[in-house]
């Protein structure tokens, strides 16, 4: 279940009723500074590409007022630097946690960028959060610049400066057992609409300090509803979340969710999960089921009046998916042990081949890698993909039973299954141009939790080796990618 988004009307509610201030001047006086330092060294050797050693580091400051009349403001910034670490070579950086000025990068004459690299270590900071929050009853209200975690709408805060979000949201939990979500986001900054959660390659000329509208960042811009005025930014209404999270059923969580992006696309999301207790032993099991649809054009397909659009030119005219998923586990004295499944639906002439876009972050697999490889993205360790039937099994132990108490590891095999017939095609997204069928992959990581015994301070590394199928004749795609991070909250 999404944690975060199901607590976070009870725990506002909360937060807003205790120590409230009497005035103005009281709030403000009586408000406090947070924040964070997150440092990442990642690097990525590849078969026969260059390869990439990357240090990223950044603060997080934020403020936030005393309640007054159940309301409070609050505002973050956050801000990345190389730390002047890293290569002059761009080619030889990860980019994705830096600020890829799109403007700098050559693109082909369907707007992609031409390599998957951006602009090295250019640093930048942005004011992420701003916004206004208040409870009313058992009713939280918040609008501003904001993250959002839903599952298909997500900050995606893995680097070091998360997806933020224009948007307002209303958490509800008048009914027993139950939190009803409404979000509308019209803005979105952050890496993700630079890198791999875009629909069509890198968005033209935006940057991840950036607020633009959802269509621009998601880069849908030019393209068209019915009406066929989706052709600057300000045409497109934003996208809208609504969810439900229900537990009042012992040991089940249900979650239902309904994603708009207005003028483009439809995505209904429905999961369950339950859990049971028998002796010693932690049993658990789930199911989740995703489509999405255009509802541009015909509401089945999208309309291409924008001459020169790169969907027109593929002959691509809907992206139309159906993806499911299901997962067993139990837990004993410290090591869990998790299975999963997952299947995307193939589709021929299809954007994506029939794959899941998420132009607005998130990603709710089971079947996934912890990071995903920066520039690979969803391409070959995902399970989104179409025409793949996916698997996992992985195995976490908490070495509390052991007496360390804070460090937990993970060891997990994934592969992906791709049906030639889709993955030959590589369509607009250009998945795996060169690996037609298999992706194997391990992934290990450890998590430490009060590092040298301070509180606040936590840290981990994570290995990930990718090995692909690559088409004869083709070079290898192969590559290791290591990451090691560091969080100090203050």
């Amino acid at each position: 279940m999404n944690a975060r988004i199901s607590m976070v009307g009870a725990a506002l509610l909360i937060s807003s009723s205790s120590f409230a201030a009497d005035t103005l001047s009281a709030a403000f006086s009586e408000g406090k500074f947070t924040g964070g330092v997150r440092a990442i060294y990642s690097q990525t050797e590849n078969d026969t590409i260059s390869d990439r050693h990357t240090t990223a580091a950044g603060f997080r400051f934020s403020y936030e007022t005393a309640p007054l009349y159940g309301v409070q403001a609050k505002a973050t910034m956050f801000s990345v630097s190389g730390l002047g670490l890293n290569s002059n070579n761009p080619d030889h950086v990860d980019s994705i946690y830096f600020e890829n000025d799109e403007s700098k990068l050559t693109r082909d004459g369907f707007g992609r960028v031409n390599t998957v690299y951006g602009t090295g270590d250019d640093g930048y900071a942005v004011l992420g959060e701003a916004y206004l929050k208040a409870a009313f009853g058992k009713t939280f209200v918040q609008v501003g610049r904001m993250m959002i975690d839903a599952p298909m709408a997500s900050s995606h805060d893995i680097y070091i400066v998360p997806n933020t979000f224009e948007a307002a949201q209303i958490v509800n939990v008048d009914i027993p057992n139950t939190t009803l979500i409404l979000s509308h986001a019209t803005k979105i900054s952050g890496p993700d609409m630079v890198n791999s959660n875009s629909f069509a390659g890198s968005s033209n000329n935006v940057k991840a300090s950036d607020f633009v509208s959802i269509s621009r960042g998601s880069a849908f811009q030019g393209l068209a509803d019915g009406d066929g005025d989706l052709t600057t930014e300000k045409d497109n209404a934003g996208a809208t979340v609504v969810g439900a999270i229900y537990t009042g059923v012992e040991g089940l969580a249900l979650q239902g969710w309904f994603y708009r992006v207005w003028d483009v696309m439809d995505m209904p999301h429905l999961q369950a999960d339950y859990s049971t207790k028998i002796g010693e032993a932690q049993l658990f099991a789930g199911v989740q089921y995703l489509t999405q649809k255009a509802i541009g054009g015909t509401k089945d397909t999208l309309a291409h009046p924008v001459v020169g659009s790169p969907l027109l030119a593929l002959g691509i005219n809907n992206i139309t998916a159906y993806h499911s998923e299901a997962k067993l586990g139990g837990s004993y004295k410290g090591t869990t042990v998790t299975l999963a499944y997952a299947n995307t639906k193939g589709i021929h002439d299809n954007a994506a081949r029939g794959g899941i876009v998420s132009p607005v972050g998130g990603n709710a697999s089971w079947v996934r890698t912890r990071y995903q490889s920066a520039h690979f993205g969803f391409t070959d360790t995902s399970s989104y993909t179409g025409g793949t039937n996916s698997y996992a099994i992985g195995a976490e132990y908490d070495f509390g039973f052991a007496g360390i108490n804070g460090l937990k590891g993970e060891v997990k095999y994934l592969n992906f299954s791709r049906d030639n017939q889709y993955s030959a095609s590589p369509g607009l997204l250009h998945y795996k141009l060169n690996a037609y069928e298999d992706t194997n992959a391990v992934e290990a990581s450890l998590d430490y939790k009060t590092l040298f015994g301070m509180k606040g301070l936590d840290g981990g590394v994570t290995f990930l080796s990718v090995n692909n199928n690559d088409a004869s004749g083709n070079n290898s795609t192969d590559h290791n990618d290591l990451r090691v991070a560091v969080n100090l909250a203050f």
